[in-house]
């Protein structure tokens, strides 16, 4: 959410703050950017923030922009773990539409469950995409995601909450690390990753920050853009960082039967997103026609999936006429609630306003969670995210508290005691269960207080995975023996 007036300290804290520096499958060909990674090769999908989730043996199509060539090669390769592995995919299929090079490729199936980075070799050129692969043993109804808003890298607003946990993005990488401990399926992030509403040059230092942070998470992640994403400032078009660092917009991906409609509900036209010294002309929702008709056509395909989820920053319940200098309303709002009642969309994920809210209207819900990061806009506001929890498609559960509360952050911790134990401290009022790693030498292995869920090796070493029930408010200490 915007602050209408921002006072000219926000430009000085800006650059304390900003050191130098489906199976999921993309449904959306026609608005995927050209990101010229490298000036040959360029792999549009996937990509760290539309990622591919695969299951072990399954096949997925990449698309990419190559010279015309004879040979092609694609590996995958553990993307965080000591232990790299790298395995080699099988080419099933080449071929090219619109200048686009398609080719669907098989997972082997020694393959372990991981998240791995995906390189192309083009007649000994190659480009690789980190985080892009999310490798499954099972893709089924029984799932859990994680809906994350707001992250706002750069604003220096998330001061007036916590100066010391703002300095460094420190609160943003906090919501990642505990992400990654509670390791859901994957997440979804609703705009806002930047600010850009700051100073002159604020855009390409924080997207290229706000990308090495994204790098960070230990599971795949999905992005749509806010308000903050796109401004048009000291011209600069922070669209076009979005398209250069996370790609398309707008796009659709599945995990099974479950349908994903992922929306730029800040579809302002160019000279409609200005903003005058750091005062935008619009900051509120607006869907143009093209993206509408587009929602449409994706909804209508993906009718008969069994569960059917909107994520887009700007809730479409609610109008957003007070946040333009031109009163201008929520454009596409009323047709985009038809749609959701037409097609019977099951939930819909947002962020912006900086508060948690929930509202089921016509049997839709419509979720709203806080910040990661910046200001709050309500006195229960916190920092936070929130976790969902999906069986045999259906949503279980997405509140920390009743009514409406997500997870506040700060509350889930992980300390290496040494090579050997790891403490986690859980000061929620409610269980979780977390995955943490081991990297010995290599051995037979039980454990403490915990299941190990995969064991890897390489030569003389040997990492497990470890899944550790923690009950609410307390701590438990992981053995390796």
């Amino acid at each position: 959410m915007d602050s209408r007036y921002l006072i000219p300290l926000f430009i000085a804290c800006a650059f304390l703050l900003n050191p130098v520096v489906l199976s999921a499958e993309i449904t959306d060909h026609a608005h995927i950017a050209n990101t010229g990674i490298n000036s040959s090769i360029d792999i549009l999908y996937p990509r760290s923030t539309i990622p591919v989730l695969v299951e072990i043996n399954g096949s997925f199509t990449i698309q990419f922009i190559a010279p015309s060539f004879d040979t092609l090669q694609v590996e995958i390769s553990t993307a965080y773990d000591a232990i790299s592995d790298v395995f080699n995919l099988q080419v099933i299929d080449i071929w090219m539409e619109d200048d686009i090079c398609y080719s669907t490729v098989k997972i082997p199936a020694d393959v372990p469950e991981e998240l791995y980075n995906i390189t192309l070799t083009v007649d000994g050129l190659s480009a690789t995409r980190p985080r892009a692969v999310a490798v499954k043993e099972e893709i089924n109804g029984n799932f859990s995601f994680v809906h994350l808003t707001d992250f706002h890298i750069g604003d220096p607003r998330g001061a007036t909450v916590d100066i010391w946990q703002t300095i460094g993005w420190k609160a943003a990488k906090k919501s990642v690390e505990e992400i990654n401990l509670l390791h859901p399926d994957f997440v979804i992030i609703t705009g806002d990753l930047v600010f850009g509403q700051a100073y002159p040059g604020e855009y390409p230092r924080e997207y290229r920050k706000c990308y090495e942070i994204l790098q960070e998470f230990q599971v795949p992640t999905f992005l749509c853009p806010g308000n903050h994403d796109g401004y048009v400032q000291t011209g600069q078009d922070g669209f076009k960082y979005w398209k250069e660092y996370f790609g398309p917009l707008y796009y659709s991906f599945n995990y099974g039967d479950a349908h994903f409609t992922s929306i730029n509900s800040y579809d302002w036209p160019k000279k409609e997103r200005a903003a005058f010294f750091f005062i935008p002309l619009n900051w509120g929702g607006y869907i143009q026609d093209e993206q509408l008709q587009w929602i449409n056509d994706d909804l209508l395909k993906y009718s008969d999936a069994r569960l059917k989820v909107m994520m887009l920053h700007h809730n479409p319940l609610w109008d957003t006429k007070s946040e333009s200098l031109l009163h201008n309303g929520y454009r596409g709002r009323e047709e985009l609630m038809a749609m959701i009642n037409r097609y019977g969309v099951d939930a819909v994920f947002d962020g912006h306003v900086h508060y948690d809210n929930i509202t089921i209207q016509n049997d839709t819900l419509f979720v709203t969670t806080t910040t990661a990061s910046s200001s709050l806009s309500a006195s229960d506001a916190y920092w936070g995210y929130r976790l969902i929890d999906v069986n045999n498609y259906t949503i279980e559960s997405y509140n920390y508290k009743e009514p409406k509360y997500s997870i506040p952050s700060y509350n889930i911790n992980c300390y290496d005691d040494n090579d050997y134990r790891k403490t986690i401290e859980n000061k929620l009022d409610m269980d979780i269960q977390v995955e943490v790693t081991f990297l010995l030498p290599k051995g037979e292995y039980s454990v403490d207080n915990g299941v190990i869920k995969m064991i890897r090796e390489k030569g003389d070493l040997i990492e497990l995975y470890v899944d550790v029930d923690v009950p609410g408010n307390s701590s438990v200490t992981v053995g390796v023996h």
